[in-house]
C-alpha cells in the first residue's frame, strides 16, 4: 500500500515538473524541443496528471494553448519543486569538488555572440561533467531569476535593489563606427556634426533621436541625430553599419575584429556612449553551484584579458 502511494507521489512530482516545462515553453511542441521529450509523451503525462487530480490544467486544441487558473497555480508550485530538486542534485554534485551538472545561463544576444559563447565553449571543454544551457534573451534580470542560475546583465548605472546577488564582471566600452568609405566622406571632427550625418540608432542609447556621448577629459555632449535605421538588437546595428547605412554606436566586444580587419573605422576617436557595466546576477535564495561560481570567475578573467 505504501509502495503504491509512493509511486503515485513520485509520478505526480515528475508530471508537475513536466507541467512547468510545458507552461514556460508555451506549448507541447516547444517544450518537446527544449527538453528532448517526445510531444506525445508530454501530452500523455499532463493528461494523466489532470486525470489523477480530477481537474483541467491546460486547454488545448489544434490552434490554441491556454493554461487554466488552477494550472497557473500548480505551475508556481511546480517551479518550486523543480528548483528544490536542482538544488539537491547540485549539493550532491558539488560535494565531489568538481563542477558537474546543468548550469543555466541567460545572456543578451549580442554579448553572447561577441564573447560569452566562446567562453562557454571553452568552459565545457575544461569541465566535461558540466552541461551548460546558454539562452539569449532581452528580458529583465528580475523576471529571469526563477529560470536561470546565472544572468549576465549590462547596466548603465547602479542596479536596483533586489533580493538578487550581483557580481561585477567588467566594463563594456563603446565607440562610434562607420565603414571607412563613409567615415572619409563625413570627415567628422566634432560630435555636433553628427546632427547632419547618416546614423543608426540602438535603444540602449536612451531617447530616440538624441545621443548622450562621453568624450576625452570628462567632456560630454548631447546631440540630436536623424536615425535612418533603428533597432533594439546590436547584431542588427552591426549588420547595418557594415552595409554602410550610417554611423552607429557599437560595443568594442562586438566590433573590434571588424576594426582590426579594416571593415569598420572609429569616427570621433575618444567619443562614444558611456560604458556599460556587466554583472553576473544570481538568486540569493540558493547558493551558487561550483559550476556557476567557476563560470563567473572565467567571465571576469576573460573580460579583463580582452582589454577593450
Amino acid at each position: 500500500m505504501l509502495d503504491a502511494h509512493m509511486n503515485t507521489l513520485m509520478g505526480t512530482v515528475e508530471e508537475l515538473i513536466l507541467l512547468a516545462e510545458v507552461v514556460e515553453a508555451g506549448g507541447f511542441s516547444a517544450a518537446s524541443g527544449r527538453t528532448g521529450i517526445p510531444k506525445s509523451r508530454l501530452s500523455r503525462r499532463i493528461a494523466k496528471l489532470e486525470e489523477r487530480l480530477g481537474v483541467g490544467l491546460i486547454r488545448r486544441d489544434s490552434r490554441h494553448f491556454e493554461v487554466t487558473e488552477l494550472g497557473r497555480q500548480l505551475y508556481e508550485r511546480a517551479c518550486t519543486i523543480r528548483e528544490s530538486a536542482v538544488e539537491a542534485v547540485g549539493l550532491a554534485q558539488d560535494s565531489v569538488g568538481e563542477p558537474t551538472g546543468l548550469l543555466r545561463v541567460a545572456c543578451p544576444v549580442a554579448l553572447a555572440t561577441s564573447l560569452v559563447t566562446r567562453i562557454a565553449a571553452s568552459f565545457v571543454r575544461q569541465y566535461p561533467r558540466v552541461q551548460l544551457a546558454l539562452t539569449t534573451t532581452l528580458g529583465a534580470a528580475d523576471t529571469l531569476a526563477e529560470r536561470f542560475d546565472v544572468i549576465i546583465h549590462p547596466s548603465v548605472g547602479a542596479l536596483p535593489d533586489s533580493d538578487m546577488v550581483a557580481r561585477r564582471l567588467g566594463v563594456a566600452q563603446y565607440a562610434l563606427v562607420a565603414t571607412p568609405e563613409l567615415a572619409d566622406t563625413l570627415a567628422l571632427h566634432d560630435p555636433e556634426q553628427l546632427a547632419g550625418a547618416e546614423t543608426i540608432g540602438w535603444d540602449f542609447m536612451g531617447r530616440r533621436g538624441r545621443w548622450h556621448l562621453a568624450g576625452p577629459a570628462g567632456r560630454t555632449a548631447d546631440v540630436n541625430v536623424s536615425e535612418r535605421l533603428y533597432s533594439d538588437n546590436l547584431l542588427v546595428v552591426r549588420a547595418a553599419v557594415l552595409e554602410g547605412a550610417g554611423v552607429a554606436p557599437m560595443s568594442r566586444f562586438l566590433c573590434q575584429s571588424d576594426i582590426d580587419a579594416g571593415r569598420l573605422q572609429v569616427v570621433l576617436p575618444g567619443w562614444g556612449p558611456p560604458p556599460l557595466t556587466l554583472y553576473a546576477i544570481y538568486g540569493s535564495r540558493r547558493a551558487l553551484s561550483t559550476a556557476g561560481g567557476r563560470f563567473i570567475n572565467e567571465l571576469v578573467a576573460q573580460i579583463a584579458a580582452t582589454g577593450v
